[in-house]
């Protein structure tokens, strides 16, 4: 009894245990299941015997139907493919894959007609004929049968808004080069899927072998956007920046091409971006790693890397590094461009050696013009650095006839006045400028006032003054001669006599106004100047406060507060007229305003006496 008790239970767990396998093999997603095992591991020929095996159980299902004729496909065998299929039709199953494998199999067996005949069939079946006249359109291509296969590719585009099989269809329009339709393909997929990433990618590369940068921009940004951008896809987007002149955007690019993994082409595109960018440290960084290549590089380009390292140090005002980089280049044409820059860095650096460099190819080339112009600047630069016996020596060896410039003759004519020539030698010197906006005179004048000969300096900006009598900027700069001198008569005689000239110039009247005021001399006479000024300029903050002042001097102080009005509601950072307003305000009684504007003034600090004097009025405030 206690056997049987023991065995009955296990009698009854196998036979539950073998009607479940019953069920299971009677189920063809078991089998498709084991097929896909199978064909994961590569062994189609079980996959397909196990697919064979779930089509009995149940023919109608769409996935065992497909899924066994790719594998079919895969093993090669069309004879069994074609065999399947034609089942599958007889059993009124329609689906496009089953007629585009079958025409494929009958075509490489080498009916053609037959692969047609299945096709035009399908046609009358399916309602999206797209991937049938794709097929078709294999087939014509088979045939050789160039039109008949055009115009099944163009059905198979029109026929079907699916955006895979349009990109099979931009493909084949891609082998046939025909650029239209392989560009309007591929926009059509992404007005129905924006996010197709491949059509993104093609069109980019399209329009980047078309030179359309910026169209190829547009593209490849959305691939680098969503993070699904390739390699070539993203040098091409590097290259697209870089031919659009978007230095910036090709510096953005550096994260994803670090400087350690560059090619040569790569760092002179980095080099050459930072360079157009002004990001001048970056530029640097990417020419000296240049630099390490230089035994390889081409002379001309090697020349133009240390011209614009040269000019990134410059920018730097790291000028003994400039003048390391202008003195490497071995063919002078690459310095002739910066004569403007390399007399700066001469003058930093106190080393003349790149104008003798100059200098000896200006004379090898027989360049007589620029022979004289590199003699001048070492004449100049030697007189400068008092080497007197040097500049004397250019000087001399100075040909006069070749200094077609205003530029040689300026240089030589201070060249001259440091070495002790006479300033009637210099003059007649400098009456042979083609250019003489600025007259001999003035030039003279700015000399010797430069050297602190007051003496001299007033000499000749005299002379000016009567050879140049209707330049306004002569009466401003001599004027102002005067004002740094000290010599308040003659400036007030040369603005006068300015006013002659100019008798509606507001600057001029307001100088004069104002100078006059400051001394308290002639006030009403400086008021109407002053108010007449404001006619003629009565935006400018700065006459409106002389009137102020002139009318402050002349005990007019509602009158000086009205005048201040626009400079209140311009709120003003001029220590200068924050004083003339605190006095305005506490001669018309109001001492809180006069306190906040004469601390104001002291806070501005932008002009010692200013302040100095607020500081005084707001002591005896307290």
């Amino acid at each position: 009894m206690a056997k049987t008790h023991i065995l009955k239970p296990l009698i009854l767990l196998s036979g539950f245990l073998f009607l479940c396998s019953l069920a299971y093999t009677s189920n063809p997603l078991y089998y498709y299941s084991l097929a896909e095992v199978a064909i994961d591991q590569g062994q189609y020929a079980t996959a397909d015997s196990l697919l064979e095996i779930a089509y009995r159980i149940d023919p109608s299902s769409k996935e065992v139907i497909v899924e066994r004729l790719n594998v079919l496909y895969y093993l090669k065998n069309n004879e069994r493919l074609i065999s399947f299929a034609e089942d599958v039709l007889t059993k009124g199953i329609v689906l496009p894959e089953v007629y585009i494998m079958l025409a494929e199999s009958y075509l490489t067996v080498g009916e053609a007609v037959k692969a047609k005949e299945i096709l035009m069939t399908g046609l009358q079946q399916i309602e999206d004929n797209g991937s049938l006249y794709l097929e078709l359109y294999r087939v014509a291509l088979k045939e050789e049968d160039g039109t008949r296969a055009m115009q099944y590719l163009h059905l198979a585009e029109t026929d079907t808004d699916d955006p895979d099989l349009l990109y099979h269809i931009a493909m084949e329009y891609s082998r046939l080069q025909d650029n239209v339709m392989l560009e309007m393909t591929l926009h059509r997929i992404l007005a129905l899927d924006p996010n197709f990433s491949q059509a993104h990618a093609w069109l980019g590369d399209f329009y980047y072998n078309n030179k359309e940068f910026y169209k190829a921009i547009e593209q490849l940004e959305y691939l680098l956007d969503a993070q699904e951008i390739t390699t070539i896809s993203m040098q091409q987007l590097l290259l697209s920046y870089y031919f659009t002149q978007q230095f910036e955007k090709v510096l953005e690019m550096s994260e994803y091409f670090p400087i350690e993994l560059m090619d040569s082409v790569q760092k002179r595109m980095f080099f050459f971006s930072a360079y157009k960018a002004q990001k001048f440290p970056e530029a640097l960084e990417y020419g000296e790693t240049l630099l390490t290549e230089k035994e390889s590089m081409e002379s001309d380009r090697l020349q133009e890397l240390y011209e614009m390292m040269a000019i990134s140090e410059i920018q730097l005002r790291n000028y003994e590094k400039a003048n390391e980089y202008f003195s490497k280049i071995s063919d002078e044409r690459f310095l002739l461009p910066h004569l403007n820059i390399i007399p700066f860095i001469v003058n930093e650096t106190g080393d003349v050696s790149l104008f003798h460099k100059l200098l000896d190819y200006a004379e090898s080339n027989q360049a007589d013009t620029l022979s004289c112009t590199l003699k001048a600047l070492l004449a100049y630069n030697y007189a400068q650095m008092d080497s007197l016996d040097l500049s004397k020596k250019y000087i001399s060896e100075i040909e006069l006839q070749y200094c077609i410039d205003n530029y040689p003759l300026v240089l030589i004519s201070y060249a001259m006045l440091k070495t002790g020539a006479s300033a009637d030698s210099v003059y007649a010197l400098l009456e042979m400028r083609p250019n003489k906006e600025m007259t001999s005179s003035q030039w003279l004048g700015q000399y010797y006032e430069g050297n602190e000969d007051i003496e001299k300096a007033q000499h000749y900006f005299s002379q000016a003054l009567e050879q140049d009598s209707t330049n306004l900027d002569l009466y401003l700069n001599v004027a102002q001669f005067y004002n740094e001198q000290g010599l308040f008569e003659q400036e007030i005689a040369t603005l006068e006599r300015g006013v002659q000239f100019f008798p509606d110039n507001a600057d001029l009247l307001n100088w004069l106004g104002y100078s006059l005021t400051e001394h308290d001399i002639r006030l009403e006479e400086a008021q109407k100047m002053l108010e007449k000024a404001v006619e003629l300029s009565p935006n400018n903050i700065y006459i409106w406060d002389s009137l102020g002042w002139v009318y402050y001097k002349l005990g007019y102080y509602k009158e000086a507060l009205k005048a201040m009005k626009l400079l209140i509601e311009s709120d003003v950072d001029d220590s200068v007229i924050c004083y003339h307003l605190g006095l305005i305000y506490m001669e018309n009684g109001m001492t809180d305003k006069a306190k906040q504007f004469l601390q104001r003034s002291i806070d501005e600090n932008n002009n010692e006496e200013a302040v100095g004097k607020a500081r005084d009025a707001l002591e005896q405030l307290k």
